[in-house]
């Protein structure tokens, strides 16, 4: 058994399935252990694709997920799926091949220091040149990317160390229960017990770390009769239906919950797993906290007064912090009544179809368990205020590193990490053309994701933009319009187009036992106005 063999048996016990990545020679040992190894290869298009794949596919399960490629052009393709794992605290590793260590600083092909190039964007990077230290190595970053705040780490090794001989004994596999304790300090949980009681009115901000507790921030939102507003990486963790849900606060607030924030009478404020950053806070608007008590959850300590004066910083895992909550909280006798819709009444103040209302019918004609993708562009502004997610569904986006096209290749990932449940992604055309191929990488595993490709044949968030900004904008913004779903049918993917709602009706005959991916282009004309000032103003000159 040589090393590259040793590295995948010892990840197949740690629970890796997975490797996203495309060989090289450098790393060519690793790849050719694979035919060794029950651990299946997803080879992307790009290895920018399988980067994003993989931190999709973490940050969804919370299982590590693994991606290997070349340390030079292969890492420098993957660094914007690195930084997107960096931000989205997804357990990643990387693993990159090196030249021969004869060869180092000789100007051999492909010869880059990986190590330093993406320290900045790992919890650990490092590059392993003695044979005797690879698996210990190995093991200390796969500890370190599943303990929390997790994130990913790089390990580069040479390729003759790849090749030598292993050790009989693998380095035992982590206990992840014993990696991801977080201990609580019963004092920090009492105090914050204590302004919740105190408090007559209050809201419960809930962000991505609330993924794994729904089911007990809806039943203290329902003992305390607070309404609760998600941030946009929380979209779809309480069910829109839930009748104290005010839906997605931040950047392109629902109107009730920023009416509420705004205006309420409520005097605490109960953060549950956010970092609070730009995206979930207006630009850092302290009317969220104005006025209030702030108690702030959170299992990570660098992000707990981070952004606000925090008045009960409490560390700890939220699976801990909330039975907690639920046993001491005093139950209220208000009620409290959400205000339906949530959002104002449509107005037709633009030509073409309408983004929002195909958002809003969109839930109705997909399968209710369906997990949204969102990617980046001016739809997401659209994707985040009008999208319902109704019970049983959820909803993924990184919009804190807010990468285009990462989504078009973090659907497959998604579908890899739970097959149980249908996967559709939303983007637009720009983001298709950054990542669009990776839709052959999922035709090629026969993942059936559907693709909602958002095309307005222009970068509109950028003319837009610019106008606000800068009064002006140029014309090179705009694009001659490609049909997007007729390049796929070329490429064998199902396609069809919607033009008009009644369109949408189709929909579910079309996407139903697909084996395959399959593209549903949405074809506007860019002229409906976006929900895109606290963005624009963010970039506004002070």
């Amino acid at each position: 058994m040589n090393i590259a063999e040793a590295i995948l048996k010892y990840l197949r016990e740690v629970g890796v399935d997975h490797i996203f990545g495309i060989p090289a020679g450098i790393i060519g040992p690793i790849y050719d252990a694979l035919i060794d190894v029950d651990m299946k290869p997803i080879i992307t298009k790009n290895e920018a694709g399988a980067a994003y794949m993989a931190a999709r596919y973490a940050s969804t399960s919370g299982k590590l997920a693994v991606c290997a490629g070349a340390g030079a052009v292969g890492v420098g393709n993957m660094m914007n799926g690195i930084a997107d794992a960096m931000r989205a605290k997804a357990p990643l590793l990387i693993i990159t091949g090196y030249v021969n260590r004869w060869q180092i600083g000789k100007g051999a092909i492909q010869e880059m220091d990986a190590q330093d190039i993406v320290r900045p964007i790992t919890k650990y990077s490092n590059t392993v040149m003695n044979e005797a230290d690879v698996l210990a190595e190995l093991d200390k970053a796969v500890r370190i990317a599943l303990t929390p705040p997790f994130g990913p780490v790089h390990i580069s090794i040479p390729i003759d160390v790849q090749r030598m001989e292993a050790p009989n004994v693998l380095p035992e596999a982590p206990n992840l229960a014993d990696l991801q304790v977080v201990r609580s300090n019963p004092k920090e949980l009492e105090d914050a017990v204590s302004l919740l009681n105190e408090a007559e009115q209050g809201i419960i901000m809930v962000g991505r770390g609330g993924r794994a507790v729904a089911e007990e921030i809806m039943q203290l939102s329902e003992r305390l009769q607070w309404p609760i507003i998600t941030t946009p990486s929380a979209k779809g963790i309480i069910p829109g239906d839930f009748p104290l849900n005010l839906g997605n606060y931040g950047f392109s607030s629902t109107d009730a919950a920023m009416e509420y924030v705004t205006t309420s009478q409520s005097s605490c404020i109960l953060i549950l797993g956010t970092s609070l950053g730009e995206a979930s806070t207006c630009n850092f608007n302290d009317m969220l906290v104005e006025g209030r008590k702030v108690i702030h959850v959170d299992r990570d300590a660098r992000e707990i007064g981070k952004v606000f004066k925090t008045d009960a910083p409490v560390l700890a895992d939220l699976k801990d912090a909330l039975p907690y909550f639920l046993e001491h909280a005093k139950p209220s006798s208000a009620s409290y009544k959400k205000p339906l819709p949530l959002n104002e009444a449509y107005e037709r103040n633009h030509t073409g179809l309408s983004l929002r209302l195909f958002l809003e019918k969109l839930s109705k004609v997909m399968p209710n368990d369906t997990r949204y993708v969102c990617d980046i562009g001016e739809f997401t502004n659209f994707v985040l205020k009008y999208l319902e997610i109704p019970a049983g569904g959820d909803f993924e986006i990184n919009l804190n590193y807010g990468a285009m096209g990462s989504a078009m290749a973090g659907g497959p990932g998604l579908y890899l990490a739970d097959s149980s449940r249908p996967v559709a992604v939303i983007a637009g055309d720009g983001s298709f053309f950054m990542n669009g191929t990776e839709v052959l990488t999922a035709k090629e595993y026969e993942l059936p994701v559907i693709y909602f490709i958002i095309n307005n044949a222009m970068l509109s968030y950028v003319d837009r933009g610019q106008k606000f900004l800068y009064n002006r904008t140029m014309p090179d913004y705009k694009q001659d319009r490609i049909s997007i779903a007729d390049m796929m049918r070329i490429a064998g993917i199902p396609s069809m187009s919607v033009s008009h709602l009644e369109d949408m009706d189709d929909i579910p005959g079309f996407v139903r036992e697909r084996v395959g991916p399959c593209i549903i282009e949405v074809n506007t004309d860019g002229s409906e106005p976006a929900p895109i000032l606290d963005r624009l103003k963010a970039l506004k000159h002070k």
